[in-house]
């Protein structure tokens, strides 16, 4: 079989900046990837790179993009615009519009289709609520990387799903934060997956939710990782896993931290791989390692 290094980006909003660190840490180290799977931020940092370059270069540029989303606004963090935008029965069209031109204007030109992309194999998860199955674009090398993106951000209320007769696609983490069985479709062999999900920082702002939903969030979450950790176990995949967490805690909304995260994610990376051994362990030592860095239980 030939042999597949996919880097795999999960989700969570301004904290994909960690990401942008660890990614240089890793390009520092000499990785490069033969494949790009992510999921809304984290699809947005593998299409950067996938445009900019799989490189170094391509990482400044990314972190030069950091600011312009932290300058733009993009994700409106103040509270009374959340709650107005989560209690409409209107989708949010404007902010859908907003990010769009916001992505061309960053260079995600819309002719772009995911065989341009020579340097890399790319694909962008999103989910559809009607079939309840993850939508895998750029599995046709025909289709719209800019739609593949905004449908892996779509995330209510600051973006509208996409909704067509037989499909309703809303962000990518709603079925598969951190895609790792994605990436095993696409005939990853080895994977370094980049998880931004934290228990800590959750659509709560400043207590106005219920705790049962939020630990409800967290536990679909962990659940669904959890299956796609044994699935790479049961397919004799590697997973290097990797958790990327700051304290305190940062909101998805929140993109002013992004230089401070830029600095954990890279030390947290370069620790990580200080720890690897000089040949790839099985997937079942890091599903071991997995399940002792995310506990199983959920307070109230």
């Amino acid at each position: 079989m030939k042999k597949c290094l996919a880097f795999v980006l999960g989700g969570g909003g301004a904290r994909g900046a960690m990401q942008v660190g660890a990614l240089r840490a890793l390009f520092e180290a000499g990785l490069k990837p033969d494949l790009l799977v992510g999921t809304s931020i984290g699809a947005i940092n593998a299409t950067g790179l996938a445009l900019w370059g799989v490189d170094l270069a391509g990482v400044e540029a990314l972190e030069h993009a950091y600011q312009r989303v932290a300058d733009s606004g993009l994700m409106d963090p103040r509270l009374i615009q959340f709650v107005l935008n989560a209690i409409s029965r209107r989708p949010n069209l404007r902010g859908s519009r907003f990010a769009r031109e916001f992505l061309i204007a960053e260079g995600i030109n819309p002719e772009y289709r995911f065989r341009h992309f020579q340097n890399v194999r790319l694909a962008l998860v999103s989910a559809d609520l009607l079939t309840g199955e993850p939508i895998i674009y750029g599995w046709d090398p025909e289709q719209s990387v800019l739609e593949g993106v905004l449908a892996s951000m779509a995330i209510p209320p600051w973006f509208a799903p996409i909704e067509t007769d037989d499909r309703y696609i809303i962000d990518g983490g709603a079925l598969s934060n951190l895609p790792i069985e994605p990436a095993l479709r696409l005939g990853a062999t080895e994977i370094i997956a980049l998880d931004l999900h934290d228990r800590e920082a959750t659509f709560d702002t400043k207590g106005m939710l219920d705790p049962l939903l939020t630990n409800l969030v967290y536990a679909i979450t962990h659940r669904q990782l959890g299956l796609e950790m044994e699935l790479a176990v049961a397919r004799h995949v590697s997973v290097k896993y990797v958790n990327l967490k700051s304290s305190p805690a940062v909101q998805l909304w929140d993109f002013k931290s992004h230089r401070d995260l830029f600095k954990i994610g890279y030390e947290i990376m370069k620790n990580e791989m200080s720890g690897w051994s000089q040949n790839n362990q099985p997937a079942s030592s890091f599903l071991r390692l997995f399940t002792k860095k995310i506990p199983s239980r959920i307070s109230a």
